[in-house]
């Protein structure tokens, strides 16, 4: 880009069709590379824009991770570990309920379980939650939904005993290995766990506007760097057009972050429009986060936000990428460079030095950006102005009188699963960005009518533009996704 231009945004008079190739309309652009121009306006509106619009766009459609599907919803399964606890529901020994004083297996005598599931096989060795172990003699037989086992402690030290609390309901039980005698014919069993499924639906949006006769005569050009190539390369539109284009990037990211599903699950929607035909809205990001995965806090600190992040790795322990970006507003910004500060000897910064407010180029003085932690977890900062505004963020914290919303830590696993993002856009397949002109005194590619030989839709003075995409947003895996909240006192 030419070094007189400030940033990647130039506004400056022209006219329209002067020394401009038609081609590097966005309308054009839209017309001929529809794929790639939602990945470029993604990135440009998500990177270049300063993130006001559209940060988690541009970690999905700007990165192009974008699924695209010929069905308005989208189901995918999450697989979860073989291996699992089983809990206890009740405990026997000598046919006699455990109480506080009972010596559970005390002189090599069996412990009788009855557990949720028949997980093991005759012969299976068990952890209890302390790790004090026994082992099972035989499959389990049913008692109505229960499974009961019968084990003895495994060491064979008849003066060995269980901690009776072990065995209390709701304590549970894991598979440690297995161990026969010579000549045996018994042996565990294999487990299946199947995965459980999701589903979301896409959500139909839609943006008009009008331009005018005379707004057609004197328009804005708009130059943009492209975030591919790094080189002067421009799309061109009018000032209405900019304006319009940024409107529903920033509405689209709204829905995507905050939309509240309303599908049944069986498909069926009750809110109807006014043809009658139901009203589809998909789970945003927020709904899809498990509540378990949500905590609170009133001061952040170092190690609220590293044991937190310790927890969401284990979710995914063996997938070998611990990546984590963290959005939150410029109070959660300044809440996570004070703690990170504090304890700075301790962490590796990535780049080594402390972040500028001002692009890449690092310099001591700034907000963090990445950080890495002892154990490898990575966590990237990103500033997301959605949660600053306070139009829409009006309950304030007591004392800054800033949006809580702004102290909202929202955590994502951005690794990769076999090659595919954790985070998807998910888009209807020739509907992710549908463009569109209704033509009157004006149409945008012959101008003003000239005969009644013109052919017009409607007789104002001017045209109006819509636009319409089918979008949602898809966490394949949410294990790992979490949210740090504020809570006012």
């Amino acid at each position: 880009m030419d070094n007189n231009i400030l940033n990647n945004l130039v506004l400056y008079k022209g006219k329209w069709f002067s020394d401009l190739v038609d081609m590097n309309k966005i309308e054009n652009a839209s017309r001929q590379r529809p794929y790639e121009i939602s990945t470029v306006l993604s990135y440009v509106f998500g990177s270049k824009d300063g993130g006001y619009t559209t940060s988690l766009d541009m970690i999905t459609g700007g990165l192009g991770n974008v699924l695209t599907i010929d069905q308005d919803t989208f189901e995918w399964g999450v697989m979860i570990d073989q291996d699992r606890a089983v809990t206890i529901r009740d405990a026997r020994w000598n046919g006699q309920p455990i109480d506080d004083d009972s010596t559970p297996g005390l002189g090599n005598t069996p412990i009788t379980l009855w557990l949720e599931d028949a997980w093991f096989g005759p012969g299976a060795t068990v952890e209890l939650d302390d790790k004090s172990q026994l082992r099972f003699m035989d499959a389990p037989y049913q008692d109505g939904n229960l499974y009961v086992y019968v084990g003895f402690i495994t060491n064979g030290n008849p003066a060995s005993y269980i901690d009776p609390e072990m065995l209390k309901a709701g304590h549970q039980v894991s598979r440690l290995a297995s161990a026969y005698e010579e000549y045996s014919e018994e042996a565990d069993i294999l487990n299946y766990n199947t995965h459980f499924k999701m589903r979301n639906h896409l959500t139909t949006m839609r943006l008009t506007w009008d331009i005018t006769g005379s707004a057609f005569s004197t328009v804005m050009a708009i130059a943009l760097k492209d975030p591919k190539t790094g080189k002067s390369s421009y799309l061109w539109a009018p000032y209405q057009e900019w304006v319009a284009m940024r409107e529903w990037y920033k509405r689209m990211e709204r829905g995507l972050v905050y939309n509240q599903n309303n599908v049944n699950k069986d498909g069926s929607c009750n809110l109807k429009g006014k043809n009658g035909r139901p009203v589809y809205i998909g789970a945003g990001l927020l709904e899809q986060i498990a509540p378990s995965n949500r905590r609170y806090y009133t001061e952040l600190t170092l190690d609220l936000l590293e044991e937190f992040l310790f927890d969401l790795s284990y979710n995914i322990l063996g997938t070998n990428e611990r990546k984590f970006v963290a959005f939150t507003g410029e109070m959660g910004m300044k809440e996570i460079d004070r703690v990170i500060k504090d304890k700075v000897a301790a962490l590796q910064l990535v780049d080594t030095v402390f972040v500028t407010g001002s692009g890449d180029n690092l310099t001591f003085g700034g907000q963090f950006k990445t950080v890495r932690f002892t154990n490898g977890i990575e966590l990237t900062f990103k500033h997301l102005p959605l949660y600053d505004n306070l139009i829409y963020n009006r309950q304030l914290h007591p004392v800054t009188l800033k949006p809580l919303e702004s102290y909202r830590i929202t955590l994502l696993d951005i690794g990769r699963r076999d090659g595919e993002a954790n985070i998807v856009k998910v888009v209807r397949k020739d509907r992710e960005f549908v463009y569109w002109t209704i033509a009157g005194a004006v149409s945008p590619k012959q101008g003003y009518g000239k005969s009644g030989s013109d052919l017009r839709a409607n007789a104002k003075d001017g045209y109006s533009c819509n636009f319409l995409g089918e979008v949602g947003i898809m966490v394949k895996d949410p294990r790992a996704c979490g949210e740090l909240i504020m809570l006012s006192e």
